[in-house]
């Protein structure tokens, strides 16, 4: 039997048989071995999310958006399967990022979130204005 062929499990079995390691180290180091397997299974499972509400936001018409539907924006929870809590935390990340930009909408006058509650926060996508924008820009460049 070569270490390379040891599974974790058999290789800590291993160490404590040659007194290398105490069980308590080998418990120690199964529980943050499954610590870190579960924060990367977390980031892994957040950057899919992302990833499905980029996909969902840039196929559509709509603008504004918000972590729940309300009257003047959509609600990202209405595009992508996912708990309110991860949706909130991809569109934070999303916004850091600069997909979506963070604004407070008051009556449809936007307004900086510091000056609003937390029922009036919304994400502006901009890429497809943006977008519109620059296609607009094209052919006029090419008639030069």
């Amino acid at each position: 039997m070569t270490i390379s062929t040891l599974t974790n499990s058999q290789l800590l079995a291993e160490l404590i048989s040659r007194g290398v390691l105490t069980q308590s180290q080998a418990d120690s180091a199964v529980k943050k071995a499954d610590r870190v397997a579960a924060k990367e299974a977390k980031a892994a499972a957040l950057n899919k999310l992302k990833v499905q509400i980029t996909e969902a936001v840039t196929g559509g018409s709509a603008r504004v958006f918000s972590v729940k539907k309300t009257g003047n924006s959509t609600g990202v929870m209405d595009l992508v399967q996912a708990e309110r809590s991860q949706v909130l935390k991809a569109l934070t990340q999303l916004t850091a990022e600069g997909t979506f930009r963070k604004v407070g909408l008051v009556g449809g006058v936007e307004k900086p979130t510091s000056e609003v509650n937390a029922f009036q926060i919304r994400y502006i996508f901009d890429a497809a204005v943006e977008a519109e924008e620059e296609n607009a820009l094209v052919p006029a460049e090419e008639g030069k």
